[in-house]
């Protein structure tokens, strides 16, 4: 095993220009080798130069704040312990183009491509207890449990990604399968792990990346419900959590049971906790206080960029999330047109968006560009910005009967913080279109709530989200915006109706209303978003990855042809870090990095 490379100049940073960001075409990344297993080559330890890693130093980091750090409900918390308190089979390459080895040192993958086997290496849990499969299965039938709901993509929600396959598992938390038994998850014996999928699913081990799928200590969170606290915190990552001031911050040190503790570098790590939605001043930052801090204020992205020495301080991660709109639900049904929903898109002004900051390019699909073999011919038009496009939203637009936008409703733009990137919105459509547009910032516990309603006629309109995540065509087409939250969306306003009685019939077995509301979405949502749902099960049915990709490629299409989800403008992800910190580079999921792939170099702090 190589281990982690001694503290040297950061290779891994790109130096940024005074400029916007470079096109989308020099973004290509190596595909991922998903089908392989984890004997593939890969530095278990993250380095490339084989020497031994100097231990020491301390960072301080900021972090968006949380309740909790349950790993299997959705919040920004899951993303903290992934980064370093928790460690699952497998961690992402520090690009995150790729897998390697993390508790499971390798695994197998049948021919048919539906069974995968993992071998647990000799790992320990931060009290010294071994890590077993078991241990893992228990941690999967409490995310799976029925009473915590189906996975979803909403704060509280069940983190766990239907997406990724496994046998009876969606069965078992609706409640349609009462056994788990029926669940496509064994342990073998203590250190294998085996799991069986519906159909085979090349984006499978990338997939046991997400904070979902991380391990939890069974006898900790059975026997206490105060298990996130310090004092009682069993974790098998390199840190442990040893403080946490509600609101404010955290402090993580080094766990000396982890199975590759010598390959961890910092001693300890202090999370200053930041609300989201506000903004944070980059003083401390400045002054030395702080070692890493995200950037998402214009102002300061710009000043930073164009500083000679702040400059060398920016990782830029180019067009790593997606800004989209996508429709809500109401009694008027006039979105449920897809010559309206073309017109609206054609008609948002994504280079004027796209220029308020130097770190957004207007956007022309939902499917982030740093996807491998990526291309610009799954977009719903030809042309998605500039005079053509505007041209023919109008024309669109008077041919329904709305010249110049005469007598067309005032749309609704819902969001749950407010951003410069709605007024840019709101603005291009009035000036583009002539329509009247109302932007409703909420907080995020009511946005949530009026994203899932059916609103009555008066409220029309969209709600405004963002997105990032693995550079997969699994990932980035089943995942993200997958075939039943599309369809849902894409419901006429009598199928949500039905949709909404369907779940809330308590007389309706788990089989009973599964089974209607597919026949609901089948029947009742726009006819691409159906095609695309179709066409993700056909690519579910081959073990063949290269025809998979294809397949995806042709449903991220349709979906984009859907326009139920319409994309505004590609973000980068914009990272400061002084410069003695080390190992730092930044990947498409949400945590962006590991702190296992960070030293200290003080020397490049002269």
């Amino acid at each position: 095993m190589k281990a982690a490379p001694t503290p040297k100049k950061r290779s891994a940073r790109r130096a940024v220009r005074s400029v916007a960001v470079t096109g989308a075409a020099a973004l290509v990344l190596a595909g991922c080798n998903l089908f392989g297993n984890g004997g593939s080559g890969i530095d278990e330890a993250g380095g490339d130069n084989g020497a031994e890693t100097e231990q020491g130093g301390h960072i301080t980091v900021h972090a968006t704040n949380f309740a909790h750090i349950d790993p299997q409900s959705i919040t920004f918390g899951m993303w903290l312990v992934q980064k370093g308190l928790l460690e699952g089979l497998v961690l992402q390459t520090s690009d995150g183009t790729d897998v390697r080895p993390a508790v499971a040192q390798e695994w197998e993958v049948s021919e048919d491509g539906l069974t995968h086997t993992f071998h647990l290496r000799d790992a320990n849990w931060s009290n010294g207890d071994p890590i077993t499969a078991e241990h893992f299965v228990r941690t999967y039938e409490r995310l799976l449990d029925p009473d915590r709901g189906p996975g979803g993509v909403t704060t509280e929600a069940s983190s766990y990604q239907a997406t990724l396959g496994i046998l009876n598992a969606t069965e078992y938390s609706s409640g349609a399968a009462e056994d788990f038994e029926e669940v496509g998850i064994k342990a073998l014996d203590e250190s294998t792990l085996e799991f069986t999928l519906e159909g085979p699913n090349p984006g499978f081990v990338m997939g046991l990346t997400h904070p979902s799928m991380l391990p939890l200590h069974p006898d900790a969170i059975d026997g206490d419900e105060n298990w996130q606290q310090p004092e009682n915190w069993r974790g098998n990552g390199p840190y442990n959590l040893v403080d946490w001031v509600s609101n404010s911050s955290m402090r993580l040190e080094r766990n000396p049971e982890y199975w590759d503790n010598e390959n961890v570098a910092l001693d300890s790590i202090d999370v200053q906790l930041i609300e989201q939605g506000s903004i944070t001043t980059t003083v401390p930052y400045e002054s030395g206080e702080v070692d890493i801090q995200g950037l998402g204020e214009p102002a300061d992205i710009a000043r930073f960029m164009n500083d000679p020495e702040l400059s060398e301080h920016v990782n830029v991660l180019e067009n790593s999330g997606t800004t989209y709109l996508a429709r809500l639900h109401s009694r008027n049904t006039l979105l449920e047109d897809p010559q309206i929903r073309s017109a609206l898109s054609l008609g948002i002004g994504r280079e004027d968006i796209a220029g308020i900051s130097e770190t957004t390019e207007p956007a022309s699909t939902l499917v982030s560009p740093i996807v491998p073999d990526w291309s610009e011919d799954i977009a719903a038009h030809d042309q998605m910005w500039g005079d053509e496009a505007v041209e023919e939203a109008q024309r669109l637009l008077a041919d329904a009967g709305y010249p110049d936008g005469e007598g067309f409703p005032t749309l609704h733009l819902l969001a749950g913080s407010d951003f410069a990137q709605l007024d840019a919105i709101i603005d291009t459509w009035q000036t583009n279109l002539g329509i009247e547009v109302v932007k409703d910032v909420v907080e995020v516990g009511v946005y949530v709530e009026r994203r899932a309603q059916l609103h009555d006629e008066d409220y029309l309109g969209y709600w405004y989200g963002s997105f990032s995540g693995v550079s997969t065509w699994p990932y980035q087409v089943q995942q993200l915006w997958d075939p039943n939250f599309t369809r849902q969306f894409a419901l006429t306003d009598e199928g949500y109706e039905q949709f909404q009685e369907i779940n809330e019939d308590p007389d309706l077995s788990a089989t009973e209303r599964n089974e209607q509301i597919e026949e609901t979405l089948a029947t009742m949502s726009d006819p691409s978003a159906q095609a695309y749902a179709e066409r993700v099960e056909d690519a579910q049915a081959t073990v063949d990855e290269a025809e998979q990709q294809e397949i995806l490629r042709e449903a991220a299409g349709l979906r984009e042809e859907a326009e139920i989800f319409v994309p505004v403008v590609w973000n980068s992800s914009v990272v400061i870090a002084q410069p003695h910190v080390q190992g730092l580079e930044l990947r498409a999921q949400a945590d962006r990095y590991y702190f296992k792939d960070l030293w200290v170099d003080e020397d490049a702090a002269e």
